[in-house]
């Protein structure tokens, strides 16, 4: 490894990225006592851009710095000028910018999920309504330079807004013609015209940068009539779907002219956090966690490599430098007879110790004196030494007399006496190692911290989910035996049959047929002249007929219980199951490539009433070689269709 480059006070460990803006390092800042901090350090020399008149503009806001407390933003360390070239220093952030974020996701055809694009964006409405509320000399913090370049992404999935110390430098110089396609789109328009910075100025760039997390698209250069047609028309990148209403409606009012927009970010930040509540979107910083994991894997593990490199060697390298600066090798001593003055051979010398500035001398102090006066009288010592017991070989007493302050008596002594060095100045090597290794024991303590609370929160969410999904199956149960017991409880249902007649004997001659009579009711007898004919009539009779059987009441078949938005089902009636809507793309594991070996895992997957997949697992044999991991990692990373029962979308295996 290479000595790293010096940046004024820092080293620059590691080009991180590159854009129109300039440069960002993970960088190291040097002390008196070593390797003190981590960095992340951006560099103003983009393309075009003046450094000078950038400064001007941003050399007094370090206030602005020390102002801003929030998590959703990046905590400033420096503010400073190298040369020509402005820079701004923040704790450092293992992760990504937004920018690179998205062309990672297009280069992997991974598009953002929209609960993951949401949070984002109401993370970064978030650090524009803090720093809306933080005042600075009684005058509100706005941003008005909010681009995905100044967006970084971490590793733990937490959101951080940077640059609100240069923001009103690089607005000042996209109005005087310095632009960049790159970052056009995300700034409102009158950015590019020299009008004063707005607080809606703030809520078009969100309006921008959503767009973008919904779509997996930059927004387009604008129709005559405004967005609204191209809003009306945009699919959300990983469903394939309209954008849903609430959601097309809160762009259609970012992206809008100035007195049409919303006010500002916090009333922005509301509306946004109000509809992901009545939208029933449940977005983490686990599960952003989770994808940045997945699209960056390598990098994250090449970045986790080079760090432990950096922690074993830039301690020695560091040690190194601080040796060949320090160390001024001394000539022999040649007889001295007079009173010799040390600050006439010992000067002022500037140094570079990996970027921090060393003294070898200075005059506020007598010490470095009598050092040189004890080292001078050592050497006399040995020389006179060796000269007389090199020669006579003997022992003589070599008398002992006090020594003037501030002069040394010496005789004379070969030239051939070795140089003596001075002793380095600075920590030593183990110091050094020391202080680096409890810096990333900190970090890592730090992160491991915060993992575990949100591996914690995910739980709590998940054992609640379990909880309602018992809780749910359990009422539909109670129902269920309600019912039961009800038709149980219900007399039984009094079946009538028709009873045949008793079986009449056989007819005498003298015995007639039995016979029904009907009487005439008195309503309707005929008149007087007719009554004579009707006596002379025998009565009519006929034959009842048989009562026809009353038909069996069927029992009622029991009532299927409705399913509900969410319910975990298996195939059966009335039931659609999910259908995979993205492109699997399962990694090629490196263990495999490099023994040309293939094999099919068969997992299966957990999909959500959303399409999300909520779990995997493996079924058969294990095939090795990576395989397994890389199934199961494809098969988290794909989203589907969701499963319906009966047209209402449900959670199935």
């Amino acid at each position: 490894m290479n000595i790293p480059e010096e940046f004024g006070k820092y080293l620059l460990l590691k080009k991180l990225t590159e854009d129109p803006l300039g440069e960002t390092f993970r960088a190291g800042r040097v002390g008196k006592e070593g390797m003190e901090q981590v960095v992340l350090l951006r560099v103003f020399n983009g393309k075009g851009l003046d450094g000078e008149r950038l400064w001007q503009k941003i050399s007094g806001r370090g206030a602005v710095q020390e102002s801003l407390k929030s998590p959703t933003i990046g905590s400033g360390v420096d503010l400073g000028r190298v040369r020509s070239f402005p820079y701004v220093v923040y704790d450092y952030v293992s992760g990504k910018n937004l920018a690179t974020l998205f062309a990672q996701a297009e280069r992997t055809l991974s598009p953002i999920p929209t609960d993951h694009a949401l949070l984002v964006a109401e993370r970064i409405a978030l650090a524009l309504a803090a720093a809306y509320e933080t005042r600075v000399q009684d005058e509100r913090i706005l941003h008005g330079f909010m681009v995905p370049h100044l967006v970084m992404i971490s590793n733990e999935g937490e959101t951080r807004l940077l640059g609100f110390e240069a923001a009103p430098g690089l607005r000042e110089l996209a109005a005087g013609g310095w632009q960049d396609e790159a970052i056009r789109p995300y700034l409102a328009p009158e950015a590019f015209t020299g009008a004063p910075l707005s607080r809606a100025d703030d809520v078009w760039s969100l309006g921008a940068v959503l767009y973008e997390l919904l779509t997996g698209e930059r927004l387009p250069a604008a129709a005559p009539d405004g967005y609204a047609g191209v809003i009306d028309r945009a699919l959300l990148a990983n469903e394939g779907t309209p954008l849903p209403e609430p959601v097309a409606a809160l762009l259609k009012k970012s992206l809008a002219p100035r007195e049409a927009r919303f006010a500002d970010a916090v009333t922005w930040h509301k509306t946004l956090s109000k509809m992901m509540i009545e939208g029933h979107y449940s977005p983490t910083t686990f599960n952003l966690a989770f994808f940045m994991h997945n699209l960056f894997r390598d990098e994250i593990d090449r970045e986790s490599q080079e760090i432990e490199a950096e922690k074993r060697d830039i301690p020695q390298q560091v040690a190194a430098a601080a040796a060949a600066t320090a160390v001024t090798p001394i000539a022999p001593v040649a007889p001295v007879r007079a009173p010799v003055d040390m600050r006439e051979t010992t000067g002022v010398r500037e140094g570079t110790l990996a970027g921090a500035r060393v003294a070898t001398a200075g005059p506020a102090s007598k010490a470095p004196l009598w050092i040189g006066i004890a080292a001078a009288a050592l050497i006399v010592l040995a020389g006179v030494g060796w000269y007389l017991f090199g020669r006579s070989g003997g022992a003589p007493q070599v008398a002992r007399q006090p020594m003037p302050s501030g002069t040394v008596q010496t005789a004379a002594m070969p030239s051939t006496a070795p140089p003596v060095q001075a002793v380095p100045a600075g920590p030593s090597q183990e110091e050094l190692q020391a202080q680096i290794d409890s810096m990333f024991e900190a970090r890592s303590k730090e992160m491991e911290d915060k993992l575990k609370s949100q591996y914690d929160d995910r739980i709590k969410q998940l054992q609640q989910q379990l909880e309602d999904s018992r809780k749910g199956a359990a009422e539909r149960e109670r129902l269920q035996a309600e019912q039961r017991l009800a038709q149980a409880a219900a007399p039984p249902p009094v079946e009538t049959r028709p009873v045949a007649p008793p079986p009449r004997p056989e007819p005498t001659p003298q015995q007639q047929a039995p016979q029904i009579t009907i009487p005439t009711a008195p309503a309707l007898q005929p008149p007087a002249s007719d009554q004579a004919t009707k006596e002379e009539e025998p009565e009519r009779t006929v034959e009842r007929p048989a009562a026809p059987a009353p038909a069996q009441p069927q029992p009622a078949a029991p009532r299927q219980p409705q399913v509900q938005y969410g319910d975990m089902v298996q195939m059966g009636p009335g039931v659609t199951g999910p259908k995979l809507s993205s492109r699997l793309d399962p990694r090629y594991p490196p263990a495999a490539q490099k023994l040309n070996r293939a094999a099919q895992v068969d997992i299966k997957v957990l999909v959500d009433e959303k399409g999300r997949v909520m779990d995997a697992e493996r079924i058969g044999a294990k095939a090795g070689f990576g395989f397994d991991e890389a199934a199961l990692d494809a098969a988290r990373r794909a989203t589907f269709q969701p499963a319906t029962k009966d047209g209402v979308r449900v959670k199935m295996w």
